[in-house]
């Protein structure tokens, strides 16, 4: 027995009589904490050490510290709350992490018990659910955008009926012109004096310009992550990649994301390297994937065997793609207002379009997967258009429908047959364009 399970074996009984709600908390701690180190296995890449390190510090700091915890919705910028040294805990996160110890049902059902209607986004039934349950850990508001989809608000609002804390909503413009950007900066500024007035801490310039430093220099090392695994050396799984959403999102404007960041690009280029010095051979017949939208959280492996049996190689992931510019640390309103709302999940669909179109390009894949979650309106609606431009472009398109969070909307036999009919197509289509290639050679 390691000396923490021997402390906290000791401790147990005393913390269950005397501090019922703490020992709780423990509890919940210890599993989430287990979550992340299951990552902690794979040997063969340190970064993934670092990135559960800095989460489970994060994770810490939420459930220990309730008087500088801060309930989001995604898209919240982050960098305003470290800057004033507040822990964000994003809802839609934290229903991933409880959907990966199995968690999701009681969640979703508790959820319906309270009359929350069962065709929303499980995303948010799941947080709902948790929030009435009490598991989330306490907080001293919650704060939501209108950007990605209508739930955010209706989620938060729910919550603030559970809390009894007050509500903050900021609201994001469709279109990304000048009085939009000046818009939402001013209500970035209310939002910062709002806090002050409910957290009695105050925001100092030099902790704002840090933050906004601090998420400038993890956007660049995201950036060299990207570039990097253009290189058809570079061996990062995309499975893994799509768990990027946690450092990049929720901790970016902290010393944590960044530290994360800065590992995975150090690592990611050391074996590009010495995958070219050893000469080491890649296999011809890969198929290459650009992978939009995200992935089931619970427990399933079907994008490892994906990756490791089928011969895939996700060769990147729409949720990591850097939409926004390099901020600006004397002008940190006005370039969050712009980040927020030029995001290419907001606004016009033929940004999100082009914006795909131009990664299928650039990481030359074979074909494009969206994995379409149930409920999720936002998506599910744009997929046709999705598939038809993609077509057009000249790449093969599948749309997955599951769910993230809910694994009784997990179909492995429908997945498979899917999957496999996609997959048989691409190869068909490398093989006739092989032989039509090898012909003009032979004519030549």
């Amino acid at each position: 027995m390691t000396s923490a399970n021997k402390l906290k074996e000791w401790m147990s009984p005393f913390l269950k009589r005397s501090f019922p709600r703490l020992f709780k908390n423990i509890l919940l701690f210890s599993k989430i904490y287990q979550i992340f180190f299951r990552g902690s296995k794979d040997k063969e890449w340190d970064s993934f050490h670092v990135q559960t390190r800095v989460g489970t510090k994060h994770l810490y700091n939420v459930y220990a510290h309730p008087d500088r915890t801060i309930w989001t919705t995604m898209f919240v910028p982050s960098e305003i709350l470290f800057a004033m040294g507040l822990n964000p805990f994003c809802l839609e996160i934290g229903a991933a992490l409880f959907a990966g110890f199995g968690q999701s049902a009681r969640g979703l059902i508790e959820a319906e018990s309270y009359g929350v209607s069962t065709d929303i986004c499980s995303f948010h039934r799941s947080a709902i659910g948790h929030a009435f349950r009490n598991m989330f850990p306490k907080n001293k508001l919650q704060v939501a955008t209108t950007t990605l989809c209508d739930n955010n608000t209706k989620t938060i609002k729910i919550c603030e009926s559970i809390t009894g804390k007050e509500t903050i909503v900021l609201d994001v413009p469709y279109e990304a012109d000048d009085y939009s950007i000046t818009y939402l900066a001013k209500q970035l500024e209310d939002f910062v004096k709002r806090l002050e007035q409910i957290t009695g801490r105050k925001i100092k310039q030099d902790a704002f310009e840090q933050a906004i430093e601090y998420s400038n220099q993890t956007r660049e090392k995201i950036l060299e992550v990207n570039e990097l695994r253009k290189d058809l050396h570079a061996p990062l799984p995309g499975s893994r990649a799509l768990g990027f959403m946690f450092p990049a999102f929720l901790l970016i404007g902290s010393k944590l994301s960044l530290k994360f960041f800065s590992s995975l690009a150090s690592e990611l280029r050391t074996k590009i390297t010495e995958s070219k010095k050893n000469n080491k051979i890649l296999p011809d017949d890969h198929i290459r994937i650009l992978w939009l939208e995200l992935k089931p959280y619970f427990k399933v492996d079907f994008l490892t065997k994906l990756e490791k049996e089928q011969g895939v190689k996700i060769a990147f992931e729409e949720t990591n793609y850097i939409f926004w510019d390099k901020l600006d640390p004397k002008n940190p309103y006005e370039s969050l207002a712009k980040k927020l709302i030029t995001s290419h999940y907001n606004g016009p669909l033929e940004r999100r379009v082009e914006v795909t179109k131009k990664l299928a390009k650039e990481y030359n894949v074979d074909g494009v997967v969206v994995f379409s979650t149930w409920g999720c309106r936002r998506n599910n609606a744009a997929v046709p258009t999705l598939k038809r431009e993609l077509n057009k472009a000249g790449f093969p398109f599948l749309s997955l429908d599951g769910d993230c969070i809910d694994d009784h909307n997990y179909m492995p036999g429908q997945f498979s047959t899917r999957i496999e009919g996609f997959l048989e197509m691409i190869r068909g289509r490398k093989a006739s364009e092989l032989r039509r290639d090898t012909c003009a050679v032979g004519i030549s």
